[in-house]
């Protein structure tokens, strides 16, 4: 055997022996190795976590510096827009709170409370404590600065001065959004207490509602003067204007029913308000798809126009002194606001109060905003004189040179004294007869300031007020009527006709030459119906008293004879036979007026009232008016119903027309006067 065959296996068996071994060195390097990479991961790890705990301290450091450097630059520019707002002078928004903490410096929640949003030095409020401050803060609201572009503010103060017209107009115009002054009117919640009870108003305030915002703010301020007591007198009349705007807001955009009701809560605290009876009646129309008379169409949106064309010479001509001194230059009924007292001013004073030249001055403009629009008979007739119709120079030189001045008296209407022995339902509630004192002072009054007027005035109306030949006052004017003293004078007489006899006409001589016209009141067509209406009257001694003014009427004594009826429930039946016996009598018109609210409770002048649409026997009076009878020419009257025609224009102004040649020609004395 060789030597190499028996060492091959001691070679073997060393290498296995030194590849165990080599193995297991291999081996134990390796385990030293992943014990020396775990032991670096570690290490590794942990600085990681050490880094990244590093990062998240610096990012959370980072976004607390950017925070404080973002409401650093909010209020940098807070800062830069408050300077530019006290450059620019604009507002500054107010919030309730600020209200609030004001009501609650003052003690109480003012009637009206302002909030002044422009920065300066002066008060941030403006209190109305109650109304009788009110001449006060209307004095400090005029004197706010830009209070001139305020159209909500600028509407209250109107209110507050009684001119609804202009509140109503400048507050329908702050609904329109209208105006660029920032204000608006808030409803605070009430406290426990229920102190915040009044709205309040923020001027220049910096924002304000638009659109159907402000006709909803609107709204609640009427609502919760509506829920508020005390002030009543001021209270009202700003819901009254509020009433009036949101009619004109609400029906501008075909809202008649939401129109409505803000008319009505208005009317319910002013019954007797011109112009939310008219918007009332414009809106029903409107609502029921009916033709609307072009001048109410303003009463339920924008304002078309129409008036603007015509001018009443009305207030330019006439002076009418009431009962207790208060002048007025057209029926009261139809036009109520006072210029004046004849008792304690002088004629001068009142002819050309303030009060005188806007009244004349908003009939020139076309506004009419002191007429009673839907119940004026020559507005319902359609029968104003255009401006270049106009007959007086008087008048028609102040309206050229829009100079409402007047140098003196045309028309004067003498209402002086309510005396009458009659107690009519319809106008007292029992027979008046005024004092011995009072008659005397009065009296006085006549020789002082009246009749150094007579030789310049051109017509004298007397009495509407009461009956002449019951009234010493006025008996006494007719004493001092005569050629000598007033040689161009003309009478125009209305009388209930129960004391026009032959003896009392003749104990005035003096006015037989001057009578122009004589118009008697009389409300019935027979008997029964006579003495219920004309209470205390004798129907019979009427009748006789008649028959003496035909034969006046007959031989040309009187240029013109009148009689009227105020139609009523208990009447209305008896209107065409009315006008028949106005034939009978040779009367030149039948007059037929609507009933007025002038002595009734609410209830019993809706009772009454059956020209109302609401009245259940209102399509029996409509009825009854659409005979043609009443479409004559010597049929004048108030009516503008739906489905009653009327004459037009055009016959109506030559009616008119007649009628001034026919009462100021000479007096015929006992030739006889055709009857027109």
């Amino acid at each position: 055997m060789k030597i190499v065959d028996l060492l091959k296996p001691v070679v073997r068996a060393s290498s296995r022996y030194q590849l165990r071994v080599l193995n297991e060195l291999v081996q134990h390097k390796l385990d030293e190795v992943v014990v020396g990479l775990d032991n670096q991961s570690r290490l590794f790890h942990d600085k990681l976590e050490k880094v990244v705990a590093g990062v998240d301290n610096q990012a959370r450091l980072l976004n607390d510096k950017l925070s404080i450097l973002i409401d650093l630059q909010k209020a940098q520019i807070a800062a830069i827009d408050d300077l530019t707002a006290a450059l620019a002078e604009p507002g500054r928004q107010l919030r309730s709170q600020d209200f609030v903490q004001e009501i609650q410096r003052l003690g109480i929640h003012p009637f009206i409370l302002v909030g002044l949003g422009q920065n300066s030095t002066a008060d941030r409020f403006i209190a109305c404590t109650t109304q009788n401050d009110a001449p006060a803060f209307v004095h400090r609201l005029a004197a706010l600065p830009r209070f001139a572009d305020s159209l909500l503010l600028r509407g209250i103060e109107r209110a507050l001065q009684q001119e609804i017209y202009d509140a109503g107009d400048l507050l329908y115009r702050w609904t329109r959004g209208d105006g660029a002054l920032a204000e608006t009117v808030q409803v605070l919640k009430a406290d426990v207490q229920g102190r915040y009870n009044y709205p309040v108003f923020a001027f220049d305030a910096g924002s304000a509602p638009s659109g159907q915002e402000r006709a909803d703010a609107l709204l609640a301020m009427l609502e919760t003067y509506a829920r508020c007591d005390g002030n009543d007198a001021l209270r009202f009349s700003l819901m009254e204007a509020a009433a009036l705007a949101l009619g004109r807001a609400f029906g501008a955009r075909g809202n008649f029913r939401q129109a409505l009701a803000a008319v009505d809560k208005g009317l319910a605290v002013k019954p007797y308000s011109i112009h939310l009876k008219a918007a009332k009646h414009t809106l029903l129309l409107k609502s029921e798809g009916k033709e609307v008379p072009p001048r109410l169409e303003k009463f339920a949106g924008e304002d078309n126009g129409y008036l603007r064309q015509f001018v009443c010479p009305l207030p330019f001509e006439r002076f009418d002194i009431g009962p207790n001194g208060d002048v007025l230059v057209c029926c009261g009924h139809w036009l109520p606001t006072t210029i004046g007292n004849f008792m304690n001013q002088s004629v001068e004073d009142i002819l050309n109060s303030p009060t005188a030249l806007a009244i004349r001055q908003s009939v020139a403009d076309g506004s009419y905003k002191y007429c009673n629009h839907l119940e004026c008979g020559t507005m319902a007739q359609d029968a104003l004189p255009r401006r270049e119709e106009l007959d007086r120079p008087r008048t028609r030189k102040a309206v050229a040179e829009k100079n409402y001045r007047l140098d003196g008296v045309d028309q004067l209407m003498f209402a002086f004294d309510q005396t009458c022995n009659l107690a009519c339902p319809s106008c007292r509630t029992h027979v008046i007869t005024e004092k011995v004192s009072q008659s005397l002072e009065k009296a006085r009054a006549v020789e002082e300031k009246l009749l150094p007027l007579l030789p310049s005035v051109r017509t004298l109306h007397i009495n509407p007020a009461g009956e002449l030949f019951g009234s010493k006052p006025s008996r006494k004017l007719l004493e001092m009527i005569n050629d000598e003293r007033c040689p161009e004078l003309r009478l125009d007489i209305i009388s209930n006709g129960t004391l026009f006899s032959r003896e009392e006409w003749n104990k005035f001589p003096g006015i037989h030459n001057k009578v122009r016209s004589v118009r008697i009141s009389i409300d019935a067509a027979c008997k029964e119906t006579f003495e219920k209406l004309r209470r205390l009257g004798k129907y019979d001694v009427f009748l006789k008293n008649m028959r003496f003014l035909r034969e006046l009427r007959l031989s040309g004594t009187l240029p013109q004879l009148k009689f009227s009826f105020t139609y009523q429930l208990d009447n209305f039946r008896e209107m065409k036979a009315f006008v028949a016996f106005c034939d009978e009598m040779h009367a030149d018109f039948a007059i037929f007026e609507r009933l007025q609210n002038i002595a009734f409770t609410e209830d019993e002048y809706r009772r009454k009232a059956v020209h109302h649409p609401e009245h259940p026997l209102y399509a029996e009076f409509i009825e009854v008016i659409k005979d043609p009878v009443f479409r004559t020419k010597r049929v004048w009257h108030d009516f503008d119903y739906d489905g009653v025609d009327n004459l037009s224009r055009e016959e109506a102004r030559n009616r008119i027309s007649s009628v001034e040649v026919a009462v100021n020609a000479p007096v015929a004395g006992a030739e006889s006067t055709a009857a027109l």
